[in-house]
């Protein structure tokens, strides 16, 4: 994966120069130094209050007045302020850039001294990230921003889009969870198929053995889908092509973590994905088709995390002001990292435009 070639070259570079202090190396401290932004950019990086609690966000963009993207991680609990430096770098030439670390994940769990609270659901999820939202508007002076949910993140976007349609540009679902009960029966389908296909008894075996999925009444276990999702990212439903994604490698390298808030974040994801995932996946919004702002979806051709036949089928249903698909031909799961250079392009001639007006001049 990239990471490693990243994290290989670095440590080949520290054992080349016998005269750098192996003590005083710091991978973090070089990616941010080639991350940096322009002087007039904004780099601000801090914990806000939320409903009761203190979350932190990121705020980078290499111009003050390009329109703002709030990104809302999936998991549940699986922070993308750790990753981002993998690939929003150049998303910020064009966007101002929000990573925000849900309750539960990353630096708010560190925030909270790792005590899970006991209020977390994922409505109050969905009103947290309402006031992420109002927050950003109103310190930064935007009538408007951009909304960016990514898989568990789309279940999130999908409700605070419909809630309050005129504070976004537009809503963008990368990895769209529809119904996720029905997401789960492609995901399963599709991986005990493909075991057979490639006479992998072992996965068959275990696969079988946690039939059905869902449950008959529905629920989404989540002891079983740990079962169903590992197979799911060995072949590939993850990152196409590849049989592992090492996340924890990504976050390791990051200049927006220390190792307190990396041990944080796997306790963190662990925790939301045991006493969140059922009512996430009770998620349908098969009705939900009419949205009074324009709405873009994303995914890869073979995502089969968070099917994109599904969402394909419910975008055709939706009703907005405008709608765009992007199919990713490369890509699964993971667009971000698997085709970056696509949906940059993406990004910069599918949403951006929206802003209109807005939109600072060249």
């Amino acid at each position: 994966m990239m990471l490693a070639a990243v994290a290989a070259s670095l440590l080949a570079s520290r054992s080349a120069d016998a005269s750098e202090p192996s003590s005083g190396y710091d991978p973090r401290k070089t990616i941010a130094a080639e991350h940096a932004l322009p002087r007039d950019g904004l780099d601000e990086m801090r914990a806000i209050p939320v409903n009761g609690t203190q979350q932190w966000i990121s705020v980078r963009g290499a111009r003050a007045d390009n329109p703002i993207l709030l990104y809302i991680h999936g998991g549940p609990g699986a922070p993308m302020m750790a990753e981002s430096w993998t690939f929003q770098r150049p998303w910020e030439d064009y966007f101002t850039v929000v990573q925000w670390d849900q309750r539960g994940a990353g630096k708010t769990f560190s925030e909270a001294r790792r005590q899970w609270d006991v209020n977390t659901t994922v409505d109050q999820l969905v009103d947290d990230a309402e006031q992420v939202a109002l927050h950003l508007r109103r310190q930064y002076g935007k009538q408007k921003i951009f909304l960016l949910g990514h898989s568990f993140g789309s279940i999130l976007g999908v409700r605070l889009a419909q809630r309050h349609p005129d504070w976004f540009y537009a809503y963008v679902g990368l990895g769209q969870i529809v119904n996720g009960r029905r997401n789960e029966a492609a995901g399963y389908e599709w991986t005990l198929s493909e075991a057979k296909r490639r006479g992998d008894a072992r996965a068959v075996k275990e696969l079988e053995a946690i039939a059905p999925y869902p449950e008959r009444d529905g629920t989404v276990l989540p002891n079983k889908t740990q079962i169903q999702r590992g197979w799911a990212v060995r072949y590939g439903a993850m990152l196409h092509g590849q049989i592992e994604d090492d996340e924890s490698r990504r976050r390791a390298l990051s200049p927006a973590y220390n190792d307190y808030d990396l041990r944080s974040t796997q306790i963190g994801q662990d925790l939301s994905g045991e006493r969140l995932w059922i009512e996430a996946m009770r998620t349908d919004f098969d009705q939900k088709t009419h949205f009074e702002c324009p709405v873009i979806l994303m995914g890869g051709r073979y995502d089969n995390i968070t099917a994109t036949t599904v969402a394909r089928a419910w975008f055709e249903t939706l009703k907005a002001p405008k709608k765009t698909f992007v199919q990713f031909d490369r890509a699964a799961h993971y667009v971000v990292n698997e085709v970056p250079g696509e949906m940059l392009i993406a990004l910069v001639t599918q949403v951006r435009p929206l802003a209109g007006a807005d939109l600072p001049a060249p």
